[in-house]
């Protein structure tokens, strides 16, 4: 492409030794950044991809938190010749966050979240994820106005750099329009805080050339009627192609013009630190529903009406996806589509719809409204409903489709996604034209939806990279592509998404050569260097789009779905501290690519040594990854497989050893811990704790940490004999009908070994209070005999012994099962990995967890007697995965007057015992509990007692199994 300008000298050298760099940027910042730095071959690659189709391996990668780390990274970058790229969740889609340069991570320093009196402001930083916002504002009717689909992983920092909408944000509500306040960090290290007087005009005067050169911008704008005519069409559009032009228009202050064009600037002009927002409602009356149509036509004209004119309103329409019919095709396994599935014909289209009023009298008229537009245009089905479940069943639904539908992909392809919009009073026509530009370049397997009420249309498809002629095939779609929005619709190359280097090679073409020439000039300004992710939204090489492009082999069938989008990522424990499951996948594709390819087998042997520490020992297996992600990727499950396949005869063969002598070693580890209570009995417990830790460090890890939360458990419950227990009549079935129910109890090996940390409230052991319970509600209780060593083999199965686990498993499950009278009398266990572990074995016995027995058979027969003002509540994974949310919270609610659920924490990183030989995995999951536990919080709640035993030590209030609590509100009082 010809350029109109001077292009801005990059700080890049054309044979920089970019490794060698990245060493020494490491060097500069060491003692300057507290933030960990990366530089070998495993961590950088494990950094090289976002959610785009890119990859750049950096040459560094840093964790920031603080305005002076910023600075002290742009001194290094610049001194030795690399660019930076600042990166928040990497949920990008057009490759703005990846870098061969310097990777600046954003880390934990950025999590402000400051509601303003009466919540029509909120102040944010850049790491905080949208949805924690959103929760944050929900119990005020209000939220912010971005609202992507990503908004449960993407975080601030990359919604105002992308200028990133969403579903119902349309054209007025994005970061543009609802900012109240920016504060930014400039290539040279000057902080301005829109929103502070003496900061604006401290700026004036520093930098009164910079303000004077916007100042020459803006009047060259407003002295060109066509340019000022073409960039307010652009954007009555959702538009984010290129920069922010429209601030060149709206606003006559050179300062405020600067703070508006760091929106969707993309990380190339500066570092946004923080953010206020103007909120706006979110109204509590919703009704939703998927509506099909029998052609693309019809759903079209019907959207065209109820867009409004493009005017954006907050009652009413207030969202509506449109959903071609191949894209329904990826989801229709799915429940929630079960009852559209009879009107769907080969061609049927479906719109989303949500209806929302501030009140139910609004709403019902509203919907009414929205009923008879849609009959007009010849909808097939309309069932609004006002069922919260199912509306989040069916946005999860529309969510998760960059995923669903980059899992429907052929596998070894990478996955494409470009996003446009035009004007919606041609939307019908423009479905139409975009669904033969697919089919004419060779994309049958392209789906299209999009935010239909903004004339916004994704689509997505796939390629194999690694195959001669797929890059050029894009290339040759990509140009048809700008043909078609730009020029033929004036649509907008990218509605959402941000330009990135999908799109750098194609903004003049939608622009024009004269405002092309003033987007050079603003990044001229703000970076004379090209020291901020240049080639980023604008480039002078017209082929950057098809340059870096992934490759993404298979590699393991349990992941090879995965199109690395980094929904699971919020999920993870060891996130940020070592590796995420999207990087996990990454790098083991990486590996298997150079195993297949034999191309660099030094490189392979140290990627595959340097996985054991942060791939396979610090991942938890907790598999919360999977509930993140709309296919259900369990990565854990693939680390599982690849701990197996790294246990040599000797580890199996001690493995063998453990499950033989299962009770010994339950003995030994329950003494152990005993000995440890008795021994803080003597000396002081932060003696012990450095003792145990030295230890530690002389046997490379291999003893158990001891902490002062770690009690020693109460071993196996003593019973008092039922005559229904077949064990003793001899007879299969009961000969003594006494009335009661009987059960059979099995308490887990967890909380035989461990036990709760004291409390104030005399609160018994789980086995004692899970018999009390029992008995106290009339049960009869079966406990098996022979205790000691009996396990449901979810240790050994999460260490990569699965035969042992099968073993040890399927022997528990078939004792229980006879136990159990073939099925006839419910199993319970008090641990919620026990009871999710056990129903994957064959066998009679129903085995169900604590809280949901406890809630629905023994709750009701009991007299709660005593409350706490308020308990803390956490989920652990197996109960996540077991969906037992709602369960553990109705019985910690009838046991307090408020419930504080455990918003920081997923998985806690205990996971089995993990908790005593990495502890740094507790410890790094659980780092922002206690911002969780609200004053007056004693007490806090989990279903397996590891968990508690690490909450307890980072939490601030001891952490106790969930019967425990029950069995103290429903003590008889003398």
């Amino acid at each position: 492409m010809q350029q109109t300008t001077t292009l801005p000298q990059s700080t890049v050298q054309p044979a920089l030794d970019r490794q060698a760099a990245g060493e020494r940027v490491a060097a500069r910042l060491k003692g300057k950044v507290r933030g960990r730095t990366h530089t070998d071959p495993l961590m950088t690659y494990a950094w090289s991809g976002d959610a785009s189709s890119y990859r750049l391996i950096p040459a560094v990668v840093v964790f920031v938190n603080s305005e002076d780390e910023v600075r002290a990274v742009m001194a290094a970058a610049r001194a030795e010749g690399l660019p930076i790229t600042f990166r928040a969740a990497g949920t990008s889609l057009s490759g703005q966050a990846v870098t061969d340069g310097v990777l600046a991570v954003l880390g934990d320093g950025w999590r402000k979240l400051e509601i303003h009196p009466g919540a029509g402001q909120i102040t944010l930083g850049p790491a905080v994820i949208v949805a924690q916002a959103n929760a944050a504002l929900k119990k005020f009717d209000r939220k912010i106005g971005p609202d992507p689909a990503s908004q449960a992983t993407c975080k601030i920092g990359g919604v105002v750099n992308n200028n990133s909408s969403g579903m119902c944000c349309g054209v007025a509500q994005n970061t543009y329009y609802t900012m109240a306040r920016l504060r930014i960090v400039l290539t040279d290290g000057t902080m301005l805080d829109s929103g502070e007087a003496a900061s604006r005009e401290a700026f004036r005067v520093s930098h009164a050339a910079m303000l004077e050169g916007l100042q020459q911008l803006h009047h060259a704008v407003m002295e060109d009627p066509d340019l000022v005519t073409l960039i307010r069409k652009k954007y009555r559009i959702k538009n984010t192609v290129g920069y922010s032009l429209n601030a060149l228009v709206d606003y006559h202050d050179p300062l405020d013009i600067l703070i508006h064009l760091m929106v969707g600037s993309e990380g190339t002009l500066g570092f946004v630190s923080e953010v206020t927002y103007n909120t706006v409602p979110e109204h509590p009356f919703k009704s939703t529903a998927l509506v099909p149509f029998p052609d693309p036509q019809a759903a079209g004209r019907a959207i065209i009406e109820m867009a409004n004119g493009g005017v954006q309103v907050t009652t009413g329409v207030t969202a509506a996806e449109y959903i071609e019919r191949r894209a329904l095709a990826t989801v229709e396994h799915l429940a929630p589509m079960a009852p559209l599935l009879p009107w769907l014909t080969d061609n049927s289209p479906a719109v989303l719809i949500d209806v929302t009023a501030p009140d139910l009298a609004t709403l019902h008229s509203e919907v009414a409204k929205a009923e008879a537009l849609l009959a007009r245009h010849g909808a097939t089905h309309v069932d609004f409903s006002t069922d919260e479940a199912r509306s989040h069943a069916l946005w999860d639904i529309r969510k998760g489709f960059f995923a669903s539908g980059g899992a429907a992909r052929p596998k070894g392809t990478s996955m494409l996604t470009e996003d446009v919009a035009a004007p919606i009073e041609r939307l019908a026509e423009f479905v139409a034209d975009m669904r033969a530009l697919l089919d004419g370049h060779g994309y049958q397997d392209a789906i299209i939806f999009g935010h239909a009420l903004a004339g916004n249309l994704h689509f997505q498809m796939s390629d194999d990279f690694s195959k001669p002629g797929s890059a050029e095939k894009f290339d040759s779609f990509s140009k048809a592509l700008s043909d078609l929005v730009s020029v033929q619709y004036g649509g907008s190359l990218k509605a959402e998404h941000g330009t990135g280097r999908a799109i750098a090679p194609f903004v003049e073409a939608e622009w024009g050569a004269k405002a092309y020439g003033l987007m050079w000039r603003i990044k001229q300004l703000f970076d004379p260097e090209g020291l901020l992710n240049p080639g980023v939204l604008l480039n002078a090489d017209d082929k950057v789009h098809i340059k870096n492009l992934k490759v993404m082999p298979p590699a393991d069938e349990l992941v090879d779905l995965c199109i690395e989008c980094g929904f699971c990522e919020p999920a993870c424990p060891s996130h940020q501290m070592t590796l995420s499951p999207r990087q996990r996948i990454a790098v083991t594709r990486e590996r298997e690519r150079l195993r297949a390819s034999g191309e660099d087998p030094v490189r392979l042997k140290r990627l595959d040594e340097d996985f054991q520490y942060p791939g396979l020992d610090t991942c938890a297996v907790c598999n919360l990854c999977s509930i993140r992600c709309p296919v259900g990727i369990e990565t854990g499950t693939m680390i599982i497989g690849q701990r197996e396949r790294r246990r040599g005869s000797m580890a199996r063969g001690v493995a063998g050893f453990v499950a033989d002598h299962r009770g010994a070693v339950e003995t030994i580890v329950r003494g152990g811990v005993g000995l440890a209570d008795l021994s803080r009995a003597i000396v002081p417990a932060a003696a012990v704790e450095v003792i145990t830790e030295t230890a530690r460090r002389l046997t490379g890890q291999r003893v158990p940490r001891v902490s002062r939360a770690l009690v020693q458990g109460p071993g196996a419950p003593q019973v008092v004999p039922s005559r229904q227990d077949p064990r003793k009549t001899g007879f299969p079935v009961p000969i003594t009908q006494s009335g009661r129910q009987s059960v059979v109890y099995f308490p887990s090996c967890a909380t035989r070994m461990f036990g709760a940390p004291e409390s104030q409230h005399d609160l018994l052991a789980t086995p004692d209070a899970m018999l009390a319970l029992l008995q106290r509600a009339e049960f009869d209780v079966v406990v098996p005999e022979n205790l000691n060593g009996q396990c449901c083999g979810q240790p050994f199965q999460s260490k990569g012994f699965p035969q042992q686990a099968a073993e040890v498993g399927g022997a528990l499950k078939k004792q229980l099962s006879a136990l159990s009278n073939a099925g006839r009398l419910s199993v319970v266990t008090d641990a919620s990995t026990c009871a999710k572990h056990l129903r994957e074995f064959p066998g009679d016995a129903p085995v169900l967890d604590s809280s949901q027995f406890l809630l629905s058979q023994v709750l009701p027969r009991l007299t709660i007697t005593q409350k706490l003002p308020v308990v803390a509540v956490h989920h652990n994974c197996s109960a996540q995965r077991l969906a037992e949310q709602p369960m553990t919270e109705a019985i910690a609610r009838a046991c307090a007057d408020e419930i504080a659920v455990l918003a920081s924490v997923t998985c806690c990183g205990y996971a089995g015992d993990k908790g005593l030989f990495l502890p740094e995995l507790n410890a790094h999951a659980t780092r922002f509990v206690k911002q969780d536990i609200p004053a007056g919080c004693t007490l806090g709640v989990s279903t397996v007692s590891t968990c508690a035993s690490g909450l307890s030590e980072h939490a601030g209030v001891p952490f106790v199994g969930l019967a425990s609590l029950l069995e103290w509100a429903s003590r008889p009082l003398e």
